[in-house]
């Protein structure tokens, strides 16, 4: 019969079984098989993913299996994870342990890819950065149920020239305050993909995940604020010089996708960018949730989901708004 004494009540805990967010050290090593390195695999694509995005990717795998691989792997030390509100939901990323399993394997092109200029800093900015991994999830999936094929930043990266081919630099300069060296402003999207249809026309786009805290002073719901992130986002991609940016990426168009926690900021977002440009198909904004103590849906069908433009109709990004050829 259970007691509340301190020695009972710790033989008690030892038989009990460890709750699922506590690492257990295992007792015997891992055997890796083909559906642990899938695991591995795809959320090395994202850098991170949540748990029920895994799920989406993987529909053949069953819950109970899935979950048991994230498990294990997770035991072992394999990938990490952060525990949202709800904690079934859980956000895992690979640990050096993780990648070092992968190496000298033949990789898929990852989506979230950090070079070329491109930068996000998880530890840092995880809201931020989980809008535009969320983000990347949901077109790769809507793609793959539209026969569409997402182009990866990496796959992108590999016919760019130069070094840093994302950092974007526009018209107007400034001076460098140190070595007094002329230098060029630049834009640095959040993120890069592109769609290749069906019909093997091809669409680019960089990524902007708009996460502002409520009841700013920066917010865009503010029209007499000055410092609006909004405004200088919309004025910087107007004047980047998009023929040298596509000379050095190797593609011939590129529009700008925003994302926002709510349909709300999202709609208060172009109504600013209307006092910047009247009419503009360069950016096409949606709504992309964060967490905050609660779960983040999953959305694949924001492919086929009217994307809000600056002075003009939404449109969708999926085949059904190309040109018919002749």
């Amino acid at each position: 019969m259970l007691t509340f004494d301190a020695g009972a009540r710790s033989t008690h805990q030892e038989g009990m079984r460890k709750p699922r967010f506590k690492r257990v050290p295992p007792k015997s090593a891992l055997t890796m098989a083909p559906t642990m390195y899938e695991v591995l695999e795809l959320i090395y694509q994202f850098k991170a993913l949540r748990s029920h995005h895994i799920a989406m990717h993987l529909p053949h795998r069953h819950a109970r299996g899935l979950s048991h691989s994230l498990r294990l792997l997770f035991d072992h030390g394999l990938i990490e994870k952060r525990l949202c509100g709800l904690y079934e939901h859980d956000t895992y990323y690979l640990l050096p342990r993780g990648y070092e399993t992968l190496s000298g394997r033949d990789l898929p092109p990852r989506y979230l890819f950090l070079g070329g200029g491109l930068d996000i800093n998880l530890s840092r900015e995880w809201d931020h950065s989980m809008m535009t991994i969320d983000l990347l999830s949901n077109l790769k999936a809507g793609a793959d149920a539209a026969g569409i094929r997402l182009i990866s930043a990496e796959e992108i990266y590999a016919n760019g020239e130069g070094d840093s081919p994302f950092i974007f630099p526009r018209k107007s300069v400034y001076t460098e305050r140190k070595t007094k060296e002329i230098m060029p402003y630049t834009v640095v999207p959040d993120g890069v993909v592109g769609l290749e249809y069906q019909d093997s026309k091809r669409a680019f786009f960089a990524l902007e995940a708009e996460h502002n805290k409520a009841n700013s002073r920066f917010d865009d719901d503010d029209l007499r604020s000055k410092q609006n992130s909004t405004r200088k986002k919309i004025k910087a991609y107007r004047d980047v010089d998009w023929r040298q940016v596509y000379a050095r990426l190797g593609i011939g168009n590129m529009r700008v996708l925003i994302v926002a926690p709510t349909p709300k900021q999202i709609e208060n977002k172009f109504q600013v960018a209307r006092s910047v440009v009247a009419q503009s198909h360069l950016f096409l904004g949606h709504w992309m949730p964060v967490v905050q103590d609660s779960d983040v849906p999953i959305l694949p069908d924001i492919l086929d989901a009217p994307w809000l433009r600056i002075g003009l109709p939404p449109e969708q990004i999926n085949a059904s708004s190309l040109r018919k050829r002749a």
